[in-house]
């Protein structure tokens, strides 16, 4: 056997504590090896060198494209300990360790080649937010959510109705905040946790992401006055705000980059930015831009001065308007000293705050106690769309979205804001080729996944969109999906969120009789989803009890269907 066909680290995602003395090891094994049975040895530092242990006996929990996973929770007093693994196969045994792979292990040796769990600090721990676990959020687009008439709409250029926004990226259709209050009541009533809401700062733009004041609020959608109505009232419905703050950059119009347009280096905000010269110029374009779009500026967080200032803006929301949450736009364009800095700034005050970054790819490097709570998670997306697309097979997509649990600490991958839609990508119902039931197949699977699913407003009636600005039209409120079945099946999937199972459970992803099955168990409840995307009839008599489902009757899921199981573990 070749040592690289097997992978642990100590203090990372393949050793973490749960919490309550309780600590996670994990090791992953090539697809190739042969296992018989994988053992983790663990032991006091002070007589694990004497070959004194404790011997724990390691599950396979999860597999994805290359690698086996195999887990273990040890409960071992005191928290500080030394630990190897003994790996049983058809060749023999063998020991896994700092050393490497070797057929003996020399425990006098443990001091400088033992795997160590050093001590359980709360203050590290890497766990869901209690006060957030399992939620269902729903991003609303504040200018195209809801309107109210009261409001001054002499600066709408476009019909709320508009079906093509193709070109117009100043296009203005009036949506607001005092709007967004009254439909509250139905998010609570589709079984809603979180309302996110995409940046509402005064901004030359419809989406409001190049910032002109980050202390108010637009005008347009109501000022101060609207967004404390409109948080005190989703506090009332007990759900939770999250706001979405950009402090990767600016607006060009923001006065401290005029300032610096009109001064120079004599600016007191030069500094501020990144600047190749004394002042800035569009052609050709000499600072730093979000997208090297001239209209964005660089906020240079690196600057403690601009450190200081953000942090200020992230507390004045919590402090004055208690909302609940950030979503941190372009999350992986600003320094890990600011964000440090920021966590530790609002759970001074705000212990039980949530910070959600937004990083497309592998962000493991920013999630941690000192910054992130988990990660916009497109890479799900990708998984979900590779299915209902037939990119890829039940078994691919099983290994793909097993592999997504793998990425991250246990606490990291329950805090992921899982998405299939977004203001950034196409609507998926669109993806899906207008297609229901695919697209409630993706939902399915985005209801099910541990995590946090995000609902991006519009896809439970189904709209249609391709890319930016396509994907923003004005919600349907007079839509007939409304009173649809399959709008009934779409927020029956939503509550059925409110299971202990789906908001507390563990996962287990595989490919069964060529459909894709999802299990999630917890206290001895079991819910199992299954995704039929085969061309024929699949038996489910075998499986449990029929909560829910689509095309499916008489004990068979059909072709282009789904079923939600329930179960004892």
């Amino acid at each position: 056997m070749d040592e690289s066909q097997f992978r642990h680290q100590s203090d990372s995602r393949y050793c973490f504590c749960l919490g309550d003395g309780r600590v996670l090891l994990r090791l992953s094994v090539a697809k190739g090896v042969a296992l018989d049975r994988v053992e983790a040895f663990v032991g006091d530092p002070i007589t694990f060198g004497g070959g004194k242990h404790t011997a724990y006996d390691m599950v396979l929990r999860h597999e994805d494209r290359g690698f086996k996973y195999y887990e273990v929770e040890v409960r071992h007093k005191p928290s500080r300990y030394m630990y190897c693994f003994k790996l049983h196969t058809p060749e023999g045994s063998f020991f896994f360790s700092e050393a490497g792979l070797t057929r003996e292990y020399e425990y006098g040796l443990a001091f400088l080649n033992a795997y160590q769990f050093v001590a359980e600090n709360p203050v590290d721990y890497s766990l869901v937010n209690p006060r957030f676990e399992g939620n269902v959020f729903y991003q609303v687009f504040p200018e195209r959510f809801a309107s109210d008439p009261s409001l001054d709409k002499d600066y709408v250029n476009t019909p709320w109705n508009s079906k093509n926004l193709k070109g117009k990226p100043l296009a203005f259709l009036g949506g607001d905040l005092v709007g967004a209050t009254k439909r509250l009541p139905y998010l609570k009533d589709l079984g809603v946790d979180v309302v996110y809401l995409t940046p509402i700062h005064p901004s030359p733009s419809n989406h409001k992401y190049d910032v002109l004041d980050y202390f108010d609020v637009d005008p347009r959608f109501g000022g101060k006055e609207a967004f404390r109505a409109f948080v005190e009232t989703t506090h009332h419905l007990d759900m939770k705000v999250m706001m979405d703050l950009v402090f990767n950059h600016c607006s060009y119009s923001h006065p401290f980059f005029q300032d610096v347009l009109e001064k120079g280096e004599k600016s007191p905000y030069h500094s501020w930015f990144f600047i190749d010269d004394d002042k800035p110029h569009k052609s050709p374009l000499n600072y730093a831009c979000f997208g090297f779009f001239w209209g964005m500026p660089k906020l240079n967080t690196n600057n403690p001065e601009v450190q200081e200032y953000l942090l200020s803006v992230a507390s004045y929301w919590m402090d004055e308007f208690g909302i609940d949450g950030y979503r941190l736009d372009v999350s992986e364009g600003v320094s890990h000293e600011f964000w440090m800095k920021m966590k530790m700034r609002l759970k001074e005050k705000h212990p039980d705050v949530l910070l959600i970054g937004e990083n497309w790819l592998n962000g493991e490097s920013y999630l941690g106690p000192n910054e992130f709570d988990g990660l916009m998670n497109y890479p799900f997306l990708g998984a979900v769309s590779g299915y209902v697309l037939k990119r890829t097979n039940a078994k691919q997509t099983a290994e793909a979205l097993e592999g997504l649990l793998m990425r991250y600490k246990q606490g990291h991958t329950h805090s992921m804001m899982n998405l299939i839609a977004s203001h950034d990508v196409q609507r998926f119902f669109t993806l899906c080729n207008a297609n229901k039931e695919l697209s409630l197949i993706g939902h399915a699977m985005l209801l099910f996944y541990p995590g946090f699913p995000m609902i991006y407003y519009g896809e439970e009636i189904f709209m249609e969109g391709g890319g930016d600005p396509e994907n923003r039209h004005g919600m349907d409120w007079e839509s007939k999906e409304f009173a649809s079945t399959s709008h009934k099946l779409f927020r029956d999937l939503v509550l059925l969120r409110k299971q202990a199972p789906l908001r507390k459970g563990d996962c287990v992803i595989d490919e069964w009789n060529g459909a894709l099955r999802l299990s999630r168990g917890y206290d001895g409840e079991k819910l199992t989803l299954v995704c039929n995307l085969t061309d024929k009839g699949i038996s489910i008599d075998s499986l449990g009890k029929t909560i829910l489902g689509s095309r499916v009757a008489g004990g068979e899921l059909w072709p282009q269907g789904f079923v939600v199981i329930q179960s004892h573990r």
